[in-house]
């Protein structure tokens, strides 16, 4: 396991796809680690450098040695220490649902290392509703744990076409109950924390970079109307809404997310 040590942390990262491509940073949301990727990362590397990473306060890179709450910019600044340490001047970010608020902060804060940013089901302003769903879920992981939390937020990111496919509910469970490196309360808060501070949407008239919206239609836990927000701010940024899905359409539709993901890549970049 590779590992890249910025500021604070030591992050855990893999690097997969032919050498000289040009490369695709994914990030991951609230709580996933990059295993969560598992169905993307392969497809997309056979056409990209492809980078996939744990976030501070999850997976094998865990808390690092500053402990204490930060803002959702300091996820994006953990990226681009990860790419100064694997020596990449400019990436294309992938980021779904808080990834896609950290892509958000790079393409603000750090444009001139973004070639493209594709949002998948993430949102461009906490509102009053989403902060007391996340505090919600703050409670239920503090108070019942993990695996609880985990069940909850399920019902949030499947449609109920997910619970009707036998085994699925139980190989999240398995996968669960099998993971090393498990997100502690602690940790999960802080995370949750920065997510519910996060605004930009009054910024993102500035970003200039080829910009993809991704939007499952039955989004429960961000609905369509952040995906539109986020579009509608962006200068001439593309809006694609996936149908009969919800906010695990990386799960639930993975060969057509895929394909919409690889396509907007392929035409920024020319590649076959």
């Amino acid at each position: 396991m590779p590992i890249a040590t910025v500021g604070d942390l030591d992050i855990a990262y893999d690097v997969t796809g032919p050498e000289g491509a040009p490369v695709v940073l994914m990030v991951n949301g609230l709580g996933a680690d990059r295993s969560g990727w598992y169905l993307q990362a392969p497809a997309i590397a056979k056409h990209f450098r492809t980078i996939t990473y744990d976030n501070r306060d999850v997976g094998q890179t865990g808390s690092g040695r500053n402990l204490r709450p930060y803002p959702m910019r300091q996820f994006a600044e953990d990226a681009i220490g990860l790419l100064d340490h694997l020596g990449v001047e400019r990436a294309h970010v992938v980021g779904a649902s808080m990834g896609g608020t950290i892509a958000q902060e790079l393409a603000l804060g750090w444009p001139e290392r973004v070639e493209s940013v594709t949002i998948v089901c993430s949102w461009p302003r906490t509102d009053p509703w989403l902060d007391e769903l996340l505090r919600d879920w703050e409670g239920i992981f503090s108070a019942q744990g993990q695996e609880a939390w985990a069940r909850t937020s399920w019902l949030w990111v499947f449609t109920h076409r997910f619970y009707n496919r036998t085994g699925m509910l139980d190989g999240l469970l398995r996968s669960l109950a099998a993971a090393e490196n498990r997100q502690t309360a602690a940790q999960y808060a802080r995370q949750s924390g920065a997510a519910r501070g996060f605004d930009v949407l009054d910024r993102l008239p500035t970003v200039a970079i080829p910009t993809h919206v991704i939007a499952g239609a039955e989004d429960l836990l961000t609905p369509l109307r952040f995906s539109e927000q986020i579009a509608a701010a962006i200068p001439g940024a593309r809006l694609t809404v996936m149908p009969e899905v919800g906010h695990g359409m990386f799960w639930e539709a993975t060969d057509a997310f895929n394909a919409h993901v690889i396509g907007f890549l392929r035409e920024r970049t020319g590649a076959a």
